[in-house]
């Protein structure tokens, strides 16, 4: 049985499609659209998980959730020669499994609370003010390593920029990236990968 992709538009199953496209791997992607006035996902995603989120991955007649957990098992199953992990015992490995987490972790969490305090009137409360704390935090953190550093795990392009990719795109976008050039460096090399032009050209 072949990949088959939920993807839900503007969302981060769009990392996923990035993944299979810089592995080069056959897949069929099934699209999915927000409701346009509450902008949540469509009742006909809980027919393939109960939680009916996106993305979900279809393979060999299971279905797997989360975004790290399918690209974890993409990786595992389909990138035996490491081109996008690097094996236990590598320099990098420490850093790249860091990075893989923290996509979906404690950098990537204050920016999502933030966009439901906005949609619910609590943009000027404590809990916002914390939440930007912990946003810019996190934006000064994911500075200075790439400062140091070329990509997340170090000089090779992993699945980690994949995943952290959406982040960016969207700090970008709300201008939290003007002080932050090793960062916009970064979002230019990645969006120079024909992987990510491949991505892009599926209207994501």
């Amino acid at each position: 049985m072949s990949l088959v992709l939920h993807h839900l538009n503007a969302s981060r199953s769009q990392r996923i499609i990035w993944l299979l496209e810089e592995l080069g791997l056959p897949y069929t992607l099934v699209r999915h659209e927000r409701d346009a006035q509450t902008r949540l996902a469509p009742p006909d995603l809980l027919k393939v998980h109960p939680m009916g989120k996106a993305p979900l991955l279809e393979h060999e007649g299971q279905v797997i959730a989360e975004t790290g957990a399918i690209a974890q098992y993409i990786l595992a199953v389909f990138d035996t020669e490491h081109r996008l992990h690097p094996k236990p015992g590598r320099p990098e490995f420490a850093r790249y499994l860091e990075w893989m987490h923290a996509a979906e972790g404690s950098p990537f969490l204050p920016g999502l609370i933030l966009v439901f305090t906005r949609a619910t009137g609590l943009q000027d409360s404590l809990l916002a003010a914390w939440m930007t704390g912990e946003r810019d935090k996190a934006t000064a953190t994911i500075e200075s390593h790439l400062a140091r550093h070329t990509w997340f795990a170090g000089d090779m392009f992993t699945a980690a920029d994949c995943l952290m990719g959406f982040q960016l795109d969207g700090m970008e976008k709300s201008g939290l990236l003007d002080n932050a050039p090793a960062t916009k460096d970064w979002l230019k090399r990645a969006h120079a990968r024909e992987g990510y032009k491949r991505m892009i050209e599926q209207g994501v």
